[in-house]
């Protein structure tokens, strides 16, 4: 039944896309292989922060990543798992899976991939001294994940080699999401020579042209700061690509991306900012997909002014979030007034959460600074590739016309933004999350769970807490009506505070085949229908 559902949510998110998107159609001429170079833009960052899929890369990473790795799943455009790697049977307990790995699997250096490469790789993510930011949440399911994320073994249970190629993993619960969590990155294998070659905190840096992974590509040259140059895995087990090289370009301002696509710098564009969507919706090639994604507002929980929720609601109420998307957003999002976005199971479509109430906001404000000289200095932060600044100067105008209140505004490069969170130094900051699968897990258990480490605002809620745990021990409807409560916690509690549902807009000309855009973002499968025609 919920296969059914993620099925038709999903169907109904994919956008008509024109021209396409499938290969190289009878009635174009492909490029010669030694000219069929894909120019990249990976717009919104000044570099790939880790090529290491256990540091929860951020999106501009993740592109990288998704080349260089694969697992036992995959996702297809329409956000269904299929098989990679390996099939799988599962128990009629559905806390036992049996994945058969396919033997000719090997790592970009010829080694074999085995079950051991598996068993290696899971582990050393949850092990303390990886530091994973992700790994005791995203393998948390797993029995004995606690004990390895808490050094008191370096021996995951839950996982069994019944043979070099048969994989058991035993779950501490029935998980619904499990195989479409596999689909992340972190459980993808890891050649465990290389990374003890070049040593843990260097590897994925150092590994130039070495087997780190399974993906399609391996990394030629990395020009950090510039671009990074990607060449076809001749041991890759899948389909091979048609392209010669990818030359990916690193370039933080969505607008000059932009300018720079229409100077025929880059095969296509993609992260177009609403201002210039207006032009952009005159070029041939252009598609707009919503996402999965929310746009929100954390708090630091642990220090004045927002360790009060008067405040941090005071702040949620200021907000005209239909003033925002019309005006600044240009409608190329929608006022989100949850956290988990349309299209996803557990979505709230009649919960107006805290809606703009400028009057609500100043008495509740007023309730604990009725002298607003004492209130401590108050800064936000964002990162300047997924926040323009003709956005946070309206979301302070709101702030300062409502409340009366200064705050500063401070923008940031991505990657140190990310690191930033990450060691929950952000007073007041911004923060996208994108669903990694369709399940209500990922995105409030994962992040706002009082020992997520994704938490950057340290929120705490008891209730919380038990509501979402108490919601991995049930199923069905049951579970997703645990999870709307939850979220109606978070909400009211203002551990997010959700902004908006962004759209994704691109330009993927005719000429360019086997690109597309789904609910996650920029889409290739396994690249073996990406290629270039004579344009």
């Amino acid at each position: 039944m919920l296969a059914l559902l993620l099925t038709a949510l999903m169907l109904t998110l994919v956008a008509c896309n024109s021209g396409n998107t499938t290969g190289t159609p009878a009635n174009s001429t492909p490029l010669s292989q030694s000219t069929q170079v894909l120019k990249f833009p990976n717009v919104g960052t000044e570099d790939v922060a880790t090529l290491d899929p256990a540091q929860g890369p951020d999106e501009n990473s993740a592109q990288a990543i998704s080349m260089l790795y694969s697992g036992l799943v995959r996702m297809d455009a329409n956000l269904q798992v299929i098989p990679d790697q390996a099939t799988w049977q599962l128990s009629d307990d559905r806390k036992t899976y049996t994945f058969k790995l396919n033997p000719d699997v090997q790592f970009s250096d010829g080694s074999p991939v085995t079950v051991q490469s598996y068993i290696y790789s899971w582990t050393r993510a949850l092990l303390p001294s990886t530091a994973s930011p992700i790994a005791s949440t995203f393998e948390g399911p797993i029995v004995g994940s606690e004990e390895v994320a808490q050094g008191k073994t370096k021996v995951l249970s839950g996982l069994k080699a019944i043979d070099d190629h048969t994989l058991r993993v035993t779950l501490k619960v029935p998980a619904p999401y499990f195989l479409s969590m596999l689909t992340n990155p972190l459980f993808a294998p890891l050649n465990q020579q290389v990374v003890e070659k070049y040593g843990e905190k260097s590897w994925a840096q150092k590994a130039l042209g070495e087997g780190i992974g399974t993906g399609p590509f391996i990394v030629h040259e990395w020009q950090h700061n510039v671009k990074m140059d990607l060449e076809p895995n001749k041991y890759y087990y899948g389909k091979k690509t048609h392209l010669s090289r990818v030359e990916m370009f690193f370039v933080n301002d969505v607008s000059t991306a932009f300018k720079a696509y229409r100077a025929g710098q880059y095969s296509f564009i993609w992260k177009i900012s609403p201002q210039d969507q207006i032009t952009a919706h005159g070029i041939q090639g252009f598609r707009s997909q919503s996402r999965l994604q929310t746009d929100m507002l954390f708090f630091d929980n642990t220090q004045p002014p927002f360790d009060r929720l008067e405040v941090r609601q005071a702040f949620a109420y200021a907000l005209d979030k239909e003033k925002l998307t019309t005006n600044v957003l240009k409608n190329a999002a929608l006022p989100a007034d949850t956290i988990i976005p349309p299209g996803m199971p557990g979505y709230q479509p009649d919960y107006k959460g805290l809606a703009y109430d400028p009057a609500k906001a100043k008495a509740l404000f007023q309730s604990v600074y009725p002298d607003v000289h004492q209130v401590p200095p108050i800064t936000f932060s964002y990162p300047n590739a997924q926040v323009s600044p003709l956005e946070a100067q309206a979301l302070q105008n709101m702030w300062q016309t409502t409340l009366g209140v200064q705050v500063k505004l401070r923008s940031v490069e991505v990657t140190a933004y990310n690191d930033e969170t990450a060691k929950k130094l952000i007073q007041f900051g911004f923060t996208q999350w994108s669903a990694d699968f369709p399940d209500p897990y990922n995105w409030l258990y994962v992040n706002l769970l009082s020992t997520a480490d994704n938490n950057n605002g340290q929120w705490k809620n008891a209730e919380f807490d038990q509501t979402v745990q108490e919601a991995e021990t049930r199923t069905g409807s049951e579970r997703i009506a645990l999870y709307n409560k939850a979220e109606q916690i978070a909400i009211t509690d203002v551990g997010w505070l959700p902004l908006d549902h962004l759209s994704l807009a691109a330009v993927i000309p005719p000429w360019l085949h086997g690109v597309t855009l789904n609910a996650n973002g920029l889409y290739f499968g396994d690249w073996s229908d990406v290629s270039i025609s004579q344009h």
